[in-house]
């Protein structure tokens, strides 16, 4: 039997571990030249002035003069809600954009934008994701990104084969956001796990809560990412870091 050790607390019998993937086990950089090429896309394709450019990299998450992410802002909040703020801004002008419209320039800017250049793993990441592996646990990645440029970021990390299941939140999808049960018991229904045998592992209270909803046996909350101690208020145990979670 395999027992991962999460610090001083035991955890036998585990079928599946979920991850979040930004700011759990990828640094949130990466999404830096993507919000710049999303505005330079859309004030190019809706012909806007550049006194737009300064809203929209704003309503992407990045602060117009310093170009850095603005910590507390839309860089936290669902990719098909950003689509939404964006298609609502468009309307401004009189663009009756479709949220499909705007899904397809992100989906562009994903294709442009060379990952490999910009992704950063969190230390000890691949380490862990491999000993799971070798334990025979199965691996699932929950993201409020889309499926698709989640995954190209994986495979750009070199983590992608690591994972049984890859579950993005797009316009289609058949499952609500965190912190909503959907995602984790849709992934244990297609993995055939019983929920109460994983463990949620992130940097954001509603991975937590997403786990208790669903009956998850262990939230494991991670600092690597936008939440302090007092942050994650649902957690079962807090570490620094993915690199914190030991198997025996």
């Amino acid at each position: 039997m395999t027992t991962v050790w999460c610090s001083d607390t035991q955890l036998n019998d585990i079928e599946l571990i979920c991850f979040d993937k930004d700011g759990t086990l990828l640094n949130l950089n990466m999404y830096i030249p993507v919000m710049e090429k999303r505005t330079e896309l859309l004030l190019e394709k809706f012909h806007l002035s550049d006194k737009s450019r300064k809203n929209i990299l704003e309503l992407m998450g990045l602060d117009s003069e310093t170009l850095e992410i603005i910590s507390d802002g839309p860089i936290h909040i669902e990719r098909v809600e950003i689509i939404r703020r964006t298609r609502e801004y468009l309307r401004k002008f009189s663009i009756n954009s479709t949220v499909e419209d705007i899904a397809e320039i992100f989906d562009e800017v994903d294709n442009l934008v060379d990952f490999s250049e910009h992704v950063e793993i969190y230390e000890g990441v691949n380490k862990v994701l491999q000993e799971f592996r070798k334990a025979k646990i199965k691996t699932l990645l929950v993201t409020h990104d889309g499926k698709e440029p989640a995954e190209k970021q994986l495979m750009s990390a070199g983590l992608f084969h690591l994972f049984d299941l890859v579950l993005g939140l797009d316009i289609d999808s058949p499952y609500h956001a965190k912190p909503a049960p959907d995602m984790l018991q849709y992934a244990c229904k297609l993995l055939e796990v019983d929920v109460s045998k994983s463990i949620v592992v992130g940097d954001d209270d509603r991975d937590m809560l997403m786990g208790k909803n669903a009956g998850a046996l262990c939230c494991i909350g991670v600092l690597t990412g936008r939440s302090e101690e007092m942050d994650l208020k649902n957690a079962d145990v807090i570490l620094q870091s993915v690199m914190d979670i030991r198997i025996k």
